[in-house]
């Protein structure tokens, strides 16, 4: 492998986890994090034998679109009165509810 666990594409974080990366053109993606070694391993060679390069680097992308899309959607906490309540910044935890003086 390229890093001294051993493996390509895994390294050992400072937590004792292992992070598994792969690079597709000029980008490094991460894989995510795994408990050993051997388990980042698996998923570095599933990346390898599901796609090449461009369709790993579309995949990616479309999955870092649709985080970023679910983050900005306002979450559904519970329903009273037949309404929807969601889930907010405010420092009472609903969008749109503010705490006055």
């Amino acid at each position: 492998g390229d890093s001294a666990t051993g493996y390509t594409g895994v390294y050992e974080r400072a937590i004792g986890s292992f992070e598994v990366k792969r690079r597709a053109g000029t980008k490094t993606y991460s894989l995510g994090t795994f408990k050993t070694a051997l388990e980042a391993a698996v998923v570095y060679a599933d990346s390898l034998k599901r796609i090449g390069d461009a369709e790993f680097v579309l995949e990616r992308e479309a999955e870092k679109e649709a985080k970023q899309a679910a983050k900005q959607a306002p979450k559904v906490v519970s329903h009273h009165n037949g309404r929807q309540l969601h889930l907010g910044d405010s420092a009472t935890g609903y969008t749109g509810v503010y705490k006055t003086p």
